[in-house]
């Protein structure tokens, strides 16, 4: 079981990811930060906005 903080907004979830795509998404994150001073995003924030827009077009092929 997880430690740490904990809060009534969130909820941490064991998911296991395949290398490649952990890959990926960390070049994808590294692209979009790009040019900023400041991180414009990090791998959580990538992944939940991956998993709104699935949630927003369930029948899209992305």
């Amino acid at each position: 079981m997880a430690t740490g903080y904990k809060n009534n907004k969130s909820f941490t979830k064991g998911i296991r990811f395949p290398y490649e795509l952990i890959q990926e998404i960390e070049i994808a994150v590294k692209l979009e930060n790009q040019g900023s001073d400041k991180p414009v995003t990090n791998f959580s924030a990538w992944v939940i906005g991956a998993c709104r827009d699935k949630l927003d077009n369930p029948n899209s092929d992305k």
